[in-house]
């Protein structure tokens, strides 16, 4: 069965979600995987500014007109609060009560997502919009920089530090603000001083994030606010690319763990930022062979046209080798080491360290991808709940990976690419086993995926798992030295 192009598939879902009485793009069906958004009827702010991106490059001007006068109505115009100049994420939002908490009744990152979105689309398509719509959308942008708090964005949370820099810099030299263009600035120089400093970025391996980082490393170079963001975004962008080069296996079409932040263990089940950008750089497998508005994320697929519009410039130096022996990769991100292990035919990945206060439920400490007996891909991977405490781990000498969890109570959920079976404190799938002691409790659920987690419960809980004994301890003790 032969499949649309992802440009394709997406302006099919462009079309089926425009809505042409409100201006705005309905929420698609995928947008939560396991909740059906779609059938609520309320419309995606972002999605409909990147929808007008889209429509601008294919010749639609009058919609795409429309959908950026909504968009920029729907800012928040509140001078002194903590969500001035940010935007609802669907036009349905309550405005922020006077109590407001972040992340629950508004996204601050919308400011970068939305400033990004308009500033890309001023620069490549002003003379195609109306005059007075492009004022309003510059105040927008302005609106974006100067809303955000100083001192919101700690150092380490590199997506939208990497973003506003680029937004601020450029709603300064709009203004002629010359104190706005050096604040935006420093933040890049504070930005590149850490990478620098640490070898990488915080959001260490992230699918999502990774793409978003390299999102900024191409608005650097292509749109650069000043001509130190031009070096610094070609420094950025090699330096994902070399550390993505690594751990991408091509036979597997998967990125090797440990996730920092994920939604998802393998490229091909949702839409990751990071599967465009390969996916533009000409690799199969790497989007959902199914992209239509109930696809897992498909939200993200929207922005494929920036995407596609930023490689042109970037010019990435991928160097994506097929896994001929073993690659050991080992980064210290604060105080985790994340060690990944490639040879052919299986890529594991462990953290150990606290599991992150901050958007832990994203956090994946021990990925395992592998080929399976039957010629497909098997993978697993393990997320600690809320309230978790640190991941130990380490490889023994008879190449089982060990994790010690402090669960303080709580759970560690093991999801898997099929339906495991499962025993008394042991699971497998595929070439894929592990076996666990010191829990209280266990439960399977199966995903929409023909897959299944299973949560495991208990205070300390020590996992085993065995990928083949396909894990080289020598490999793996020559790459931590």
């Amino acid at each position: 069965m032969t499949h649309p192009h992802p440009a394709d598939a997406l302006a099919a879902v462009h079309e089926q979600l425009w809505d042409e009485p409100r201006g705005l793009l309905l929420v698609p069906a995928g947008t939560t995987p396991g909740l059906d958004l779609g059938a609520l009827g309320i419309h995606t702010v972002r999605e409909s500014a990147l929808g007008a991106y889209l429509d601008l490059q294919r010749g639609r001007p009058d919609r795409a007109a429309t959908a950026l006068q909504s968009v920029v109505r729907l800012q928040y115009d509140a001078p002194g609060e903590a969500w001035d100049g940010t935007f609802p994420v669907t036009a349905e939002q309550p405005a922020p009560p006077d109590d407001a908490l972040e992340w629950l009744h508004y996204d601050p990152n919308w400011r970068q997502f939305l400033g990004t979105v308009l500033l890309v689309t001023l620069f490549d398509h002003a003379d195609d919009l109306p005059g007075e719509l492009v004022d309003e959308m510059w105040d927008a942008v302005v609106r974006c920089a100067a809303g955000e708090p100083v001192d919101r964005i700690p150092d380490w949370y590199t997506n939208p530090n990497l973003l506003h820099a680029w937004v601020e810099a450029h709603a300064g030299r709009r203004l002629g603000d010359d104190g706005m263009v050096a604040r935006g600035t420093a933040r890049a120089q504070r930005s590149m001083d850490r990478l620098a400093a640490t070898g990488d970025v915080d959001e260490y391996n992230s699918p999502t994030y990774d793409g978003v980082d390299l999102l900024a490393a191409g608005l650097w170079t292509t749109y650069p606010p000043g001509d130190e963001f031009v070096e610094w975004g070609r420094v950025l962008a090699r330096t994902l690319v070399a550390r993505l080069s690594t751990l991408f296996d091509p036979d597997l079409r998967a990125v090797c763990g440990p996730y920092s932040r994920a939604y998802g263990t393998s490229l091909d089940r949702y839409v990751s930022l990071l599967g465009l950008w390969l996916s533009v750089h000409g690799v199969d497998g790497v989007l959902p062979a199914e992209l239509d508005a109930g696809t897992d994320h498909v939200h993200d697929l929207f922005f494929l046209p920036l995407v596609a519009r930023l490689a042109d410039g970037l010019d990435l130096p991928w160097a994506l080798e097929p896994v001929v022996e073993p690659r050991v990769h080992v980064q210290a991100v604060g105080d985790v080491t994340a060690t990944s292990v490639l040879q052919p035919g299986c890529a594991v990945g462990w953290a150990s360290g606290p599991v992150p206060s901050f958007a832990n439920d994203q956090y994946v400490p021990f990925t395992v991808h592998v080929r399976d007996s039957g010629g497909g891909v098997t993978h697993i991977a393990a997320h600690p709940a809320a309230g978790g405490g640190r991941v130990d781990a380490r490889v023994n000498s008879d190449d089982v990976v060990e994790l010690r969890v402090e669960q303080a109570g709580g759970t560690l959920r093991w999801s898997s690419s099929a339906m495991p079976v499962v025993g008394d404190h042991s699971l497998a799938v595929g070439p894929v086993q592990v076996t666990w002691t010191g829990s209280t409790g266990q439960e399977v659920r199966p995903d929409d995926h023909g897959g299944a987690d299973v949560v495991v419960a208990g205070d300390v809980v020590t996992y085993e798992v065995r990928a083949g004994g396909r894990v080289p301890t020598s490999a793996v003790q020559a790459g931590a030295v």
